[in-house]
């Protein structure tokens, strides 16, 4: 179940469909020499809500600077 709860009091309950890197940025694990395809630096969450986080923390997405 998706676990975001950025927008919502508890956590929206729709199913996970998309990998989301948690709580560091995949740019930042990878600056930290940290291996970002590793599970514990992750989250699932569903579409809607990954994309609400992405536009929140990286506003220009991954290529922004």
């Amino acid at each position: 179940m998706c676990t975001e709860c950025d927008d919502h009091a508890t956590p929206c309950s729709r199913p996970s469909t998309d990998a989301d890197h948690h709580p560091l940025s995949r740019r930042e694990l990878i600056a930290a020499g940290l291996n970002p395809d590793d599970p514990k630096h992750g989250r699932g969450l569903c579409s809607l809500c990954h994309k609400r986080s992405t536009a929140k923390h990286q506003p220009g997405g991954w290529n922004a600077r």
